[in-house]
Parts: C-alpha cells; structure tokens; sequence
C-alpha cells in the first residue's frame, strides 16, 4: 500500500496536542463550576452534561476525522502489473522553485501555473521516458528518468520553493544536472524543458544549453511570468509583506524572455512563453512528440487502485455517530 499524499498524514501528529488541549479545557471549566459555591441551580445545569458519553463522542469524533485524513491522503493498493514497452525519447522537465516563482501574476502564483502547465504536457505524452530536476541557486535530481507517471506526478507534486535553500536561479546547472541524466549511449532523441521566470542568472546558461545540443539533446525554455513584472512575496514575514532590497526598494521580478529566447536558441529549441489559457503546452508537445526513439525490452510497471472510499465511509460513519450520542444525564428526580 502506498499514500499518494504522504504528506498529509502529518495531520496526526497534532492529535496529542489536541487531546491535551480538549481535556484541560473541561478540567478548567469543572474547576471554574465548583467555585461558584452556593449558586446550587445553575451550578446543577451546568452539570447535567455526562462526562461519560461527551467523553464517548469526542473519541468517535476523533476516530471519524482520522479515517477522513487517511482518505484524502489517497491510499493506493497494487492492482497487478502491466507490460510497457517504450518507443519515445527522453525528456526531462526542469522546474525554478526560486523564491521569485511565488510572485501571483498567474493564480495563484507562477510555481502551481508551472506544475498545472508540466501535468498537463505529462499527460500528452506517451511512451516517454521522463525524468524531473529542480533548481534554484543549485540543482537536484528530484526524479530519475522513469516510464511511471504516476510517481513522476508524486514527485511533481512535493517540489515547492524553500526545498532548496540557495537563492537565485542556475539554469546551467539545470542544464548540467538534467544531461546527466539523459547523456547515455541510448540512440533516442532526447530534450530538456525548462520552466522558470529566468530571474537571477547564474553561470552560464547558454554555454551550457549548446553543449547540451552539441550531444543532441534540445533545450526547450517556457517563460513562467510577466514582463511587467510584480514584488516578491517576503517568505520570513509568511507572504504577508513584500522583499525589499539594501536600500528599502521593493523588488519586482520579471520574466526575462530576451535571455530564455537566448538559451532556447543555443539548445536548437525554442522559447514558449506561458499564457492563461495554457495553449503553449499544446506546441511544446508537437516538438516532444517527435522524438525518435528505439524499441526497447519490454519494462513493467505496478497499476495502483485507489481505495480511498474504504476510509471515507467509515470516517463519515463515526462522525455521524458523534453527533448522535445523549450528552445530558437523566434526571433521577424526575
């Protein structure tokens, strides 16, 4: 079994902290009850709650809320194996988690507008083998080149600005990194696509994108981003205030098409800039799509069910139970 959101899960480390919380709320009420001495009426209605089943309800309440978390976490089991066999090129997607992709002039800003635009580009293509690297002032393999979309999705889908603490944004690297991983002696025709706003180069990007294309790999850049540019969301005030430089300006980033046109041109590609309606993606898929490749051995890959009903009914089930339990004691002088 597997959770297609893992990260959720972490919802359960909160449940001590809440336990704690709930019981020393009733014990500082029960305390605050006794205090008020002779007011013998109101301190009886007070009271008429039965610790008991309130106890009871909180307990399904909390089992129920359990079973939901588990639910949206998205539990996957084996559904038996299929047999592929890969005919495409290689492509490797670079994604920019530099501080200046959190700029919303795409909503909600210009990380999620690539993540939408590279799932999309994922699901168009078939019988490629994809691989994803992510990079600021460094870069990392996220994910090594695989023929499971489903994981490559999974690692997709974690990439967020602030796993990688340089700031600034080293598309050679980018570069470097991602013909690492397609460099091999396959015959296949293979490319990068990189999705960045192209701010605060660093290195030499365009050296690098030629001597990708010198070894036949393409460089393809998509422009996430404005010209016009807007501020930066200040990541230490939580997004609430604007980065400012030395000198107290606010800093305004802007897409630099100039420059990813450039290095577009040095990896034999072409430049896309990203729009609203996302029609480029359209276009980078006719160029991918072509990529010769060879038939390879024939691969497996795991099929996963999705069995997240199998929490969510149960979830809904204790939480209606919660509602339903008797919180008022009977009167025994009734």
């Amino acid at each position: 079994m597997r959770f297609y959101y893992p990260d959720l899960l972490m919802l359960f480390l909160l449940y001590p902290l809440l336990i704690i919380l709930v019981f020393t709320f009733f014990r500082l009420r029960k305390r605050r009850i006794n205090r008020l001495g002779y007011f013998e009426s109101l301190k009886k209605l007070l009271l008429q709650v039965n610790p008991a089943a309130r106890n009871i309800s909180i307990i399904l309440l909390m089992i129920g809320f359990s079973f939901v978390i588990a639910a949206l976490a998205r539990p996957q089991y084996p559904g038996g194996v299929e047999k592929i066999e890969t005919r495409g090129g290689k492509v490797v997607i670079a994604l920019d988690l530099s501080l200046s992709m959190l700029v919303p002039d795409f909503q909600p800003n210009r990380l999620e507008k690539a993540k939408r635009e590279i799932i999309d580009l994922v699901e168009m293509l078939k019988a490629q083998t994809l691989g994803l690297v992510i990079f600021a002032g460094e870069a990392f393999v996220q994910c090594p080149p695989t023929i499971d979309y489903s994981a490559f999705r999974l690692f997709l889908d974690v990439a967020d600005v602030g796993m990688i603490s340089d700031t600034g944004t080293n598309i050679e690297d980018a570069i470097a990194k991602s013909v690492k991983l397609l460099d091999d002696d396959s015959p296949v025709d293979k490319a990068i696509v990189i999705f960045t706003d192209g701010e605060s180069f660093e290195g030499n990007a365009n050296e690098a994108a030629s001597e990708a294309a010198k070894k036949g790999i393409k460089v393809y850049t998509v422009g996430i981003g404005s010209t016009k540019g807007r501020p930066i969301p200040d990541m230490a005030s939580g997004g609430e205030s604007l980065k400012k430089n030395r000198e107290g300006e606010i800093v305004v980033s802007r897409l630099d098409e100039e420059e990813l046109t450039a290095i577009a041109s040095a990896g034999k590609g072409r430049f896309y800039r990203a729009t609203p309606g996302g029609n480029e993606v359209e276009d980078i898929y006719a160029d991918i799509k072509g990529l010769q490749g060879e038939e390879k051995e024939k691969k497996f890959r795991t099929l996963y069910n999705e069995k997240y009903k199998w929490a969510l009914l149960p979830g809904i089930v204790f939480i209606s139970l919660s509602f339903f339990i008797p919180l008022s004691r009977r009167n025994a002088d009734a």
